[in-house]
């Protein structure tokens, strides 16, 4: 009996151990809850949590689709009251893009430690190797990260790596558009929407994007239309702005036609408060009143301004040949301002053949033909030493164009060689009033001055040079010879107040002279 109840016993201490055993495992406090394989691998592709998504109601969290964030826009007539106590004449600010125009927008970092900053931007994928064969929705997510953290460049790369993958998908084509738009590539942008909506044509957030683009082109018509398509991302606000863009260009074709340079210039500005900030159109009008008055180094630089991504088969394909051919007119006449006669020649050429019933595009070639060839045959005259001759056909080439600096100065070189210091002074004048920073016609002025005794007109043109260029040891030998003959001149110790055009000479009794 006893041996049995020892079995007994052993038998029920070992069941209660391992029902033990079972319920210590099976403890609330010590199961340890394990994420799906599944979720485990998608993971690490997520873009994080970010408040810098634009609309966070209707962004999918894996999708840089979103309605574009813009700044509180003002109405033409706001813009122009805003805008009329300043001066007509455009800062550098004022041609500058109106901010990222892509869907997310990057809140600007507060002033922290560049350290802290680094961190912040850099991509998880940095110093490791990233397998590009991945699926293409994988290389969309990771785009979407690079997107958000403000790393448009790796997110491009990306987007361009799923379209490899798979072309067909419009999602793919409009997110590169967006990391496009915030490189500040607004053509190639252009054209990415444009795939996205020619796979899709119902695709709404791709005509939204298509439509912000157009407004900032300068296509106000196209824009409308592509809004009135965008459907729930169309906002009241998008449409007043376009309407307020047509009545700008409206008044800024009414002031070209009228001749009202002034007014155009103003209106220019209006057009890109207004939204229009990267419209070759109106960087051509710009162009055009600049030059109309006179202001030919500021006409230049807005051109260039607007020939940075300049493509004459896209501009063909989005502006159309009218628009093309107006602003490469326009670039004709910047560049026979600016003496660049070849390139006016070429561009006025061009001009011309895509308009041919133009007669304005035809007049500025013929003009840079006969500038080109007076230009041409003057130089070979002054190089032969027959500076009459060339004075002449420089004279011709000025009737063409009495404003050109580059004629003027020659015509000025080939009357200083003859003797006529004068003319050569009026002509050296007339450039450094079109040109301040007309470096030959300020030294040929000053010669000139030299050549007819007048030491104090000499000096401040020599002083101007020198403020400029202060190793030029022909310019100091030629300053310090006509200090010595003004002091000659007027007798007694001088001593000189002020440099360039402010320069006064006062003599040992005090008076100013």
């Amino acid at each position: 009996m006893a041996k049995s109840k020892n079995i007994s016993t052993s038998q029920r201490l070992g069941c209660e151990s391992l029902l033990g055993c079972i319920f210590e495992s099976w403890s609330p406090r010590r199961r340890k809850p394990s994420l799906p394989e599944k979720d485990r691998k998608t993971k690490d592709y997520l873009p994080p949590k970010s408040t810098t998504i634009a609309n966070p109601k209707t962004l999918p969290r894996n999708s840089t689709d979103s309605s574009s964030q813009s700044k509180p826009r003002k109405s033409s007539d706001s813009a122009r009251k805003s805008m009329s106590s300043a001066s007509p004449r455009p800062e550098s600010g004022t041609f500058s893009p109106n901010g990222v125009m892509g869907n997310i927008i990057v809140k600007p970092q507060t002033a922290v430690n560049s350290t802290d900053h680094v961190a912040q931007r850099k991509s998880r994928w940095e110093g490791k190797t990233i397998n590009y064969r991945l699926c293409p929705e994988a290389l969309k997510r990771m785009g979407n990260e690079e997107y958000c953290r403000g790393r448009f460049g790796e997110a491009l790369v990306f987007y361009e790596r799923a379209i490899l993958a798979d072309p067909k998908t419009p999602t793919y084509w409009s997110n590169k558009s967006a990391a496009l738009i915030s490189l500040g590539r607004l053509l190639e942008a252009y054209d990415a929407c444009e795939e996205a909506l020619r796979l899709n044509p119902n695709y709404e957030r791709a005509h939204q994007r298509l439509a912000s683009l157009q407004l900032r082109l300068g296509e106000v018509d196209k824009a409308l239309c592509h809004y009135n398509q965008a459907g729930k991302y169309t906002e009241t606000k998008h449409i007043e702005q376009v309407e307020d863009v047509i009545n700008c260009l409206r008044m800024c074709d009414e002031a070209r036609r009228s001749k009202q340079w002034n007014l155009l210039l103003k209106e220019t500005c209006f057009v890109i408060s207004c939204g229009a900030d990267s419209s070759p159109r109106v960087y051509a009008l710009q162009t055009e009143a600049l030059l109309h008055l006179q202001r030919q180094e500021e006409a230049y630089d807005v051109y260039q301004k607007g020939t940075k991504r300049f493509d004459i088969d896209c501009y063909i394909k989005i502006f159309g040949l009218s628009i093309t051919s107006y602003f490469l007119m326009v670039g004709a006449q910047v560049y026979i301002a600016a003496g660049r006669f070849e390139d006016a020649v070429t561009a006025s050429r061009q001009a011309a053949r895509l308009d041919p019933s133009n007669e304005e595009a035809n007049a500025v070639a013929r003009k840079a033909r006969a500038i080109a060839t007076a230009r041409l045959s003057g130089n070979l005259l002054f190089n032969a030493s027959k500076f009459e001759a060339a004075c002449v056909v420089y004279t011709e080439g000025l009737d063409q164009d009495p404003t050109n600096a580059l004629l003027l100065c020659n015509r000025a070189a080939s009357r200083f060689k003859i003797g006529l210091y004068d003319r050569a002074i009026e002509d050296s004048t007339l450039v450094l009033n079109l040109q301040p920073s007309y470096r030959k016609a300020r030294r040929r002025r000053a010669d000139s001055y030299v050549k007819l005794g007048k030491w104090q007109q000499a000096i401040q043109d020599y002083e101007f040079l020198m403020m400029e260029t202060p190793g030029d040891e022909d310019t100091r030998r030629a300053l310090a010879v006509a200090n010595v003959r003004f002091r000659k001149q007027i007798g007694g110790n001088v001593r000189f107040k002020g440099f360039g055009s402010g320069l006064v000479v006062v003599n040992e009794m005090g008076v100013l002279s």
